[in-house]
């Protein structure tokens, strides 16, 4: 690696690390409001920068770019319509939150249901976080910074597997510094001050990859994106898609309402605000910003396909369909009755059927390795007739409806070649092959600084959930404040060290930003329901919402896990699931409410802890923030996909 790059990483990094010090050095940490809500001071900048970065993490930057490498802009609609989730979070749930004076969503669920409502809540965000989203963070930015910095050669290490783990538990360990010993509030000044080197760095990014795609003009690298790959460039996306259109109504619009509305991570530092002005302003400048994130998060990754995902034959290009990576791979069709289908298997388990070793296989010729072609074999129970066979170095295109194959066509290529099943390596083999060294460097510090802060902003949370819904609640009431911060540290540590051993088993997902999805959806969806009806009604009783939250995860892990219900889920769509699954407990609900109404409609009472004058420009700009969200998927929508042209 570059001295220059190693250089500008450690320099940015540090200074990162100086200023949040400077800034919080004299905050007081020995009280709950001091350490869990900053004391109740952030503005609405440190607001807009803190839910910014949180959010745009390495599991975004790394997975949706790998996204958008695969599928386009039409996974746009995991940021653009996070706009109009940020604008319903400020005029609707915001008030509402802080005129109970809460610090967690466990919290206002106990005021307006009952404590058992609390402690299953904060139980499912503690596992939540714990086993999904924290090691999701660790892993995504580890196999990120691994790409840029080449940590493996850096170090030495001898294999990719010890070089994550020490990524993963470099970057672990520095996170639980910031959160476990700062707050809060240090939290939320790194993420500021990381948000705008992320802000900048991201741009970059684009830049210079728009440079090197069209060197005399890149301002017109976009419109030659789009001339090459106009099926890059729908909003809307097609049934095969991983954010298919009729999603967007259903698990994907439910899945961002409660991520920037209800999610303990992200919002908990609107839950500081100085004032309702000051969260208002602050959610909807994110949300704005928001609208813009594509071209950080969507329009590299398409860049990307275009340098990286396509491989050019007689002149022309084809698109790349799989770089093979293992010593050996097969292709095949299976056979038999009921619908054929084409299926690539990999390592061991292709070696294994074709009865030959890794050694011997290497060593063949590519005639040798066509009398494979044709064979039948039983792969379990199915029986498979050999399409083709491949080994480390070739590479599979599409040409026209049949696939094409290169021998060692990737060792010889003047640029790396990317297929789809690699595609979370498209953001890292981005920036090492377009920036310059000490920008390198620079952006490396950045992504850093963005797993930092996904991670100690979820660290954070957990121990605020522990500490104030578990520890104090429950375990022991009379605790001081000294106490019940101390209880939240040393829970922090603990959780930590499981999630940085967690982290390194998640190696193998095909798509890190699909996993985390999908996995979201356990808790999202059952939380969400709870929180709409406890905010949007009065009679509702907590046994409703008690039985919702259990009865909502235990349906969709149903779905996820069960093989039988699997199978009907895969059917209908994972994101029609969930949304299906929130619908029923929604009337659930509504229907045990008229059953069994409340003797006394509820009454939010207000706690009085901060100004509650709304800001006179929140409605406005929000309506004109939901157009643009519409006139951006208007601009780029092209209807043919929705019948399946």
């Amino acid at each position: 690696m570059h001295a220059l790059t190693l250089g500008t990483f450690i320099f940015f990094t540090s200074l990162v690390g100086l200023l949040t010090w400077l800034l919080t050095r004299r905050d007081r940490h020995d009280t709950l409001s001091g350490y869990f809500l900053g004391g109740r001071t952030l503005t609405s900048g440190y607001i807009a920068g803190s839910l910014l970065l949180t959010n745009l993490s390495t599991e975004q930057l790394v997975g949706l770019n790998g996204a958008a490498f695969s599928d386009g802009l039409c996974v746009m609609a995991w940021e653009v319509i996070a706009g109009m989730s940020l604008v319903v979070m400020a005029l609707f749930f915001l008030p509402r939150y802080l005129k109970s004076g809460i610090a967690t969503i466990p919290e206002f669920l106990e005021l307006r249901f009952n404590h058992h409502t609390r402690v299953i809540t904060s139980l499912i965000f503690i596992i939540a976080y714990t086993g999904i989203l924290l090691p999701i963070v660790l892993y995504s930015g580890a196999t990120g910074l691994n790409s840029i910095l080449d940590i493996r050669t850096l170090f030495g290490f001898q294999n990719e597997t010890a070089a994550l783990w020490f990524t993963i538990w470099l970057i672990g360990i520095l996170g639980s510094i910031y959160a476990i010993y700062g707050g809060l509030r240090t939290v939320a000044v790194s993420d500021t001050l990381n948000g705008f080197g992320l802000l900048v760095g991201g741009v970059l990014i684009t830049w210079f990859a728009f440079q090197k795609i069209s060197p005399e003009a890149p301002f017109q690298a976009l419109p030659l994106l789009f001339s090459a790959h106009p099926e890059k460039f729908n909003s809307l996306g097609s049934p095969q898609s991983s954010v298919p259109f009729s999603t967007l109504f259903t698990g994907v619009l439910l899945l961002n309402l409660f991520y920037w509305c209800t999610n303990q991570q992200i919002i908990q530092r609107t839950f500081g605000a100085s004032s309702l002005r000051e969260g208002q302003q602050g959610v909807l400048l994110a949300g704005s910003l928001k609208v813009l994130a594509p071209i950080i998060l969507v329009f590299p990754g398409i860049a990307a396909f275009h340098l990286y995902g396509n491989y050019r034959v007689d002149g022309k290009l084809e698109v790349i369909r799989d770089v093979i990576t293992e010593p050996v791979a097969l292709i095949g069709r299976t056979s038999g009755p009921g619908v054929q289908e084409t299926v690539t298997l990999y390592g061991k388990i292709a070696g294994d059927l074709l009865q030959t070793t890794d050694e011997t296989f290497g060593s063949l010729t590519s005639a040798e390795l066509a009398n494979f072609e044709g064979r039948h074999v039983m792969h379990g129970n199915t029986p498979l007739n050999v399409l083709k066979v491949l080994r480390q170095g070739d590479v599979v295109t599409q040409r026209g409806t049949e696939l094409a194959v290169h021998r060692d066509a990737a060792s010889s290529a003047a640029l790396p070649l990317i297929g789809p099943r690699r595609r979370d390596v498209a953001y890292g083999t981005l920036v090492r092959g377009v920036l310059p060294p000490v920008l390198t460097g620079f952006l490396a510090a950045v992504i850093v600084g963005a797993i930092l802060s996904s991670f100690n902003s979820a660290l954070n949370s957990t121990a605020t959930l522990f500490s104030l819904g578990v520890y104090q609640s429950m375990l022991h009431p009379d605790a001081s404040e000294t106490r019940v911060i101390k209880a939240g540290k040393i829970f922090g540590t603990i959780i930590a060290i499981i999630s940085m051993t967690v982290a390194p088993l998640l190696a193998g997902q095909d798509s890190l930003f699909g996993y985390l999805q999908k996995m979201n959806g356990l808790y999202f969806i059952p939380i969400f329901s709870v929180v709409l009806i406890g905010i949007t009604t009065r009679r509702v009783p907590a046994f409703a919402a008690n039985i919702a939250l259990l009865l909502g995860f235990l349906a969709i892990a149903g779905g996820y896990f069960v093989p039988a219900l699997k199978a009907y889920v895969n059917g209908l769509h994972e994101f029609h699931f969930l949304g299906a699954v929130f619908a029923s407990l929604i009337v659930l609900m509504l229907l045990l409410g008229y059953l069994s109404p409340l003797k006394n409609a509820w009454e939010q009472q207000a706690s009085g802890d901060i100004d509650m004058t709304p800001w006179k420009l929140a409605w406005p700009l929000g309506l004109l923030l939901i157009l643009l969200v519409l006139s951006v998927y208007i601009r780029f929508a092209d209807l043919s996909v929705l019948g399946g042209g």
